[in-house]
């Protein structure tokens, strides 16, 4: 190799040295201006946590577990100057807390956090505290924050800072708790309600949960059909929102000072009210609805479908068996002439009918038995209620009557004739001058319809 080679050779090898000197230079400068980070999280136990407070802006979004449920959730924030409270679904709630205690923050020596875009208070169950201040910007996915714990006199203990991931931000800064709402629109379980309370179209039903079972209250008084009306609760308390509107809406677009219907259900001491205003959309499958109580209160849009099968027809939550008396707690049974006048009267006997000191005849017994069975066991084919007496041809009455001697029930008998053959009807007075009539096509019960007519026109003794 020549001389001169050579000493090409150490040029370049001494220029490319300077580089890497240089290189190295600059990575050192830029590590101390960003120090070596270690790995932390916030510091607290989800399990231990009572709430949380989100403040962006100068709004308060505040999470706290139900006191009364303290495994449910429920959210305070304000709107229209109103303080308002809505449920929160509590999966939601407690992945949302959980994926803010697993948090990696990257910590630094100083303060990343230049403008600041939102707070966020972290509330433990012994009554201290974590005060997290965002940046307003994020940086290769990653958001600075500045950190405080405070005790339960609120002075801090402890500030550091660092920066974690953009997913927490956007959860707790940018779209805020409000997502956890929980679009059932009534928190009770299907037993805990106890009355509901349907109007509309200038119709009110008001219906409520006894002792012995669901009664009808308004417009009149009468026993209802259990089933018919569990269905309906349950129809109720499994309302969902279709979406929260939480802008304010006008009377004339939301519709509720003329409202298409209003539900009303108690539970308690406490009621819930539902008022369903005018279509929510073009096509009409959407209505605006306003949920009111003590603590709650929303506005909605609803599924026009989720409210097809609610009347507010008392006639509908009619029982179709006449006497609501079970058949252990009638101790006679007593049957009266158009005049008023016994024709028969019997009475329960260690499991046997008598008739005055006599056992009766089995004929006679099997038609007691069977017209027990009809009035308190059986369903009517039809349910009819009339305001005022109908013209029926009365053959006698029925009455059943407790040990006490008072008398638990009494219907009003009457034979009909159709083109399909005979029919019974029993017929009982209700308040408010009303009249309700079963109408039964069964072979039992017109074999009693035709018993009861010789019966009642037996001659007076």
């Amino acid at each position: 190799m020549s001389i001169r080679t050579l000493c090409i050779w150490i040029i370049v090898a001494g220029i490319l040295g300077a580089g890497v000197i240089a290189v190295r230079a600059r990575q050192a400068k830029t590590a101390a201006m960003v120090p070596v980070s270690t790995m932390r999280t916030f510091g607290f136990d989800p399990a231990h946590v009572d709430g949380l407070v989100r403040i962006v802006d100068g709004k308060r979004e505040i999470l706290e577990r139900d006191p009364e449920t303290p495994d449910q959730w429920v959210i305070h924030y304000t709107r229209g100057g109103l303080d308002r409270a809505w449920g929160v679904e509590s999966i939601k709630a407690r992945s949302g807390i959980r994926a803010l205690a697993t948090a990696q923050i990257q910590l630094s020596d100083v303060d990343l956090v230049s403008a600041e875009g939102g707070e966020l208070e972290i509330r433990r169950g012994d009554g201290s505290w974590i005060w997290v201040v965002f940046d307003s910007e994020s940086a290769g996915g990653f958001t600075g924050v500045r950190v405080e714990e405070r005790g339960q006199d609120g002075i801090a203990t402890k500030r550091w800072f660092g920066r974690v991931d953009r997913s927490i931000v956007e959860t707790f800064v940018h779209n805020g708790m409000m997502k956890w709402r929980s679009r059932r629109l009534f928190n009770l379980s299907n037993s805990g309600v106890r009355s509901v309370e349907l109007e509309a179209g200038g119709a009110k039903v008001v219906l409520a949960r006894t002792r012995t079972g669901w009664v009808i209250e308004e417009p009149y008084a009468v026993h209802g059909d259990r089933e018919t009306i569990e269905d309906l609760v349950k129809v109720l308390i499994s309302l969902q929102a279709n979406a929260f509107i939480d802008d304010d809406q006008d009377a004339a677009t939301s519709g509720f000072e003329t409202p298409i219907a209003t539900v009303r259900m108690g539970a308690g001491e406490s009621y819930v009210t539902l008022v369903i205003g005018s279509r929510a959309d073009v096509g009409g499958s959407l209505v605006y609805a306003k949920i009111l109580n003590a603590d709650d209160t929303a506005v909605v849009t609803l599924e026009s479908e989720q409210l097809a099968k609610l009347t507010s027809s008392a006639q509908a939550y009619m029982s179709k068996t006449p006497s609501p008396q079970g058949t252990a707690s009638i101790e006679t049974v007593r049957i009266n002439g158009r005049d008023g006048v016994a024709r028969l009267s019997a009475t329960r006997s260690v499991g046997e009918w008598m008739i005055g000191d006599a056992k009766a005849d089995s004929l006679n017994g099997e038609a007691i038995d069977r017209l027990v069975r009809v009035l308190t066991r059986d369903e009517a084919q039809i349910v009819q209620v009339f305001d005022a007496n109908i013209d029926a041809n009365i053959l006698g009455t029925v009455e059943l009557v407790g040990s006490d001697g008072v008398v638990l029930d009494r219907f009003d008998i009457a034979i009909d004739s159709t083109d399909t053959g005979m029919r019974s009807l029993i017929m009982r007075a209700l308040d408010n001058d009303h009249q309700a009539v079963w109408v039964f096509e069964t072979e039992d019960a017109v074999a009693t319809g035709a018993w009861l007519t010789a019966v009642a026109s037996k001659r007076r003794p």
